[in-house]
């Protein structure tokens, strides 16, 4: 049984991990090459909110002393480095997200750093006079040919359009998808997700499910 999953995983993350216990072939090879893009807000800001590790990488600089610090779910929330006021709980639902930020958020000002390819899911819930939406990165694809696997796990739109640049899937695969917006992509180019994904899946128990079914 072969897996590729489209990111770079370390020794420690629980996926190499439950592959290994299942006897799984493991690929991780992200399709994406990121560069920064210098540029400052243009306007006050109360909130920052970052959508990833990587928004929070390339935007963590605009942390003041007085800024409140908010991200979309605990796993992003584990690469801050700073005291964070408010995690989103449902990571696999971004309008949901949204509402509930907005929420906390009231009338307070909001500063996004973003990729240059963000789909805005979050930033969309807010009138746009609240907000500034700053493109910190720049996502670049880099498609590259992977040998044919038994099971695909995509993590981003991104990641996805990028492979299918240079690859198909093959006829019975299992696809899962990172969250709706990735499921949402590859219903676009007629790929229909066998599960979506949420930063708490329990590897093993989900791999067995779905691939020994």
């Amino acid at each position: 049984m072969r897996l590729f999953f489209s990111s770079k995983a370390d020794a420690n993350h629980p996926l190499i991990q439950a592959c290994n216990s299942l006897g799984f072939e493991f690929i991780a090879d992200s399709q994406l090459q990121f560069e920064a893009i210098e540029q400052s807000p243009s306007k006050p800001y109360e909130v920052v909110f970052f959508s990833s590790p990587r928004a929070y990488t390339f935007g963590k600089s605009f942390i003041q002393r007085d800024t409140k610090i908010a991200c979309v779910s605990s796993g992003t929330a584990k690469y801050i480095e700073h005291p964070v006021d408010w995690t989103g709980n449902t990571p696999q639902n971004p309008i949901q997200t949204a509402q509930d930020f907005r929420a906390w958020v009231g009338e307070r000002r909001v500063l996004f750093p973003v990729s240059d390819r963000s789909l805005g899911s979050i930033s969309n819930a807010f009138p746009k006079a609240q907000i500034e939406c700053l493109d910190v990165y720049k996502t670049i694809l880099s498609p590259k040919v992977i040998p044919p696997c038994d099971a695909y796990i995509f993590t981003s739109p991104s990641n996805a359009e990028a492979f299918l640049q240079r690859n198909a899937l093959p006829a019975g695969v299992i696809v899962f998808s990172w969250g709706k917006s990735t499921q949402a992509y590859l219903q676009e180019r007629k790929v229909e997700s066998t599960c979506i994904l949420e930063e708490s899946t329990d590897w093993t128990a989900t791999l067995t499910r779905w691939i020994n079914r």
